[in-house]
């Protein structure tokens, strides 16, 4: 039995039978190499497979039922043009601990099998078309670390997750989930990306209690009451991106308490009273870290985070998951602030873009703006 890795390279496979590995493989690596037409019906016959990648080709068709039962460990067809649903019998394997569907034409609802996986741990199905709701079943893959469903059109109400959950990377955007914000998730979490849903209400409060939480997105919802101040108590948080909300009242002066804080978006609000001068305390809007911490690569690829959009020299860009500590943000525009700018944002060294425009703050800029030699957008239009 062999491995066989030709993926990355600028090689492109024929399709022509006689070219098929005459021996037993074990792993085999294709990615990016040209292939089109339907999956080849020749790797049926590789029943020792435990890692297949055939992304980023042009793979057209449906997912065969034969893929599905060969029990593949890791199986990444993510960047094709795969079409139709997924075989429920897929969700039935005991060894498949890697699944990669992103950015195809799948479409249809996730099985109910869906739970019987337990052994999977990456499940990423972003940017195709399906439809439904998801599972409650899914709470029970008990060993799932990282859960992608981010740009179909799932709806309803998500499921919950026990706090035993080892669940650490969460992206569920750019769907059509609904109901109150899910704060039903395992105290491993790392990133909470909920954006651009129909999720409403008031945040619960139980999401002070994610104490590893470094990432809660949840801009283009239908939020509403009171900036909420228990989230000065998630004190591992980086990001924290509430955009285009009905948020009401005055930010928190605890807020400072968030000393990892980097990026921080509460433009098109309902926000009121004045800006803490406390806001100047962000310990991490003031020195940009040397280093970088990426997201471990624990299996034989690298894992994929959806960028982070934010609203930056008029546009609407994307920062990737893998360098945002060069960035920090801090923008408070389109609420109902009032005041004066305090003085002390301009300890915010490491700040990149500040933006405190369409407020109705008043008096002096101060001369403190000055001093931040990093900032490359600063913008305080009335």
């Amino acid at each position: 039995m062999k491995d066989l890795h030709l993926g990355g390279n600028r090689l492109k496979w024929n399709n022509n039978v006689t070219l098929v590995p005459k021996c037993m493989l074990l792993e085999l690596s294709l990615r990016s190499c040209n292939l089109s037409g339907q999956i080849p019906i020749w790797l049926s016959n590789q029943t020792a497979l435990t890692f297949l990648d055939l992304s980023e080709n042009e793979l057209e068709g449906a997912f065969p039922q034969w893929l599905a039962e060969l029990n593949v460990g890791t199986l990444i067809l993510s960047d094709n043009r795969l079409i139709g649903s997924v075989p429920p019998s897929l969700f039935q394997s005991r060894n498949l601990s890697v699944l990669a569907l992103s950015r195809n034409n799948f479409s249809g609802e996730l099985p109910e099998t869906i739970g019987e996986t337990t052994s999977i741990m990456i499940l990423m199905l972003s940017n195709n078309n399906f439809s439904g709701t998801v599972p409650k079943s899914i709470s029970n893959i008990y060993r799932l670390l990282l859960l992608d469903l981010s740009k179909n059109g799932f709806s309803g109400e998500f499921p919950v997750f026990g706090p035993m959950a080892l669940l650490a990377y969460i992206d569920i955007s750019s769907n059509r989930f609904s109901g109150q914000v899910p704060s039903t998730f395992g105290l491993y979490t790392m990133m909470l990306s909920l954006s651009e849903n129909e999720f409403s209400g008031k945040l619960p409060q139980n999401l002070s209690e994610l104490s590893q939480l470094e990432h809660l997105d949840l801009h283009d919802n239908n939020i509403t009451g009171e900036f909420p101040p228990f989230l000065s108590q998630l004190s591992s948080l980086q990001v924290l991106n509430l955009r285009n909300n009905s948020l009401e009242d005055s930010v928190s002066d605890d807020l400072s308490n968030l000393s990892s804080l980097r990026i921080l978006d509460l433009s098109n609000n309902k926000l009121t009273g004045k800006i803490s001068p406390t806001l100047g305390n962000l310990l991490g809007m003031i020195d940009t870290p040397d280093t970088l911490s990426k997201l471990p690569e624990i299996f034989a690829f690298p894992v994929e985070i959806n960028d982070l959009v934010v609203n930056w020299k008029r546009s609407k860009q994307g920062l990737s998951s893998n360098n945002l500590e060069l960035y920090s943000f801090f923008d408070l525009s389109m609420n109902g602030l009032s005041g004066e700018i305090p003085s002390s944002l301009g300890s915010l060294k490491g700040l990149k873009l500040l933006n405190l425009s369409y407020n109705e703050l008043q008096g002096k800029i101060p001369s403190t703006l000055g001093d931040l030699a990093s900032l490359e957008t600063l913008d305080l239009f009335t």
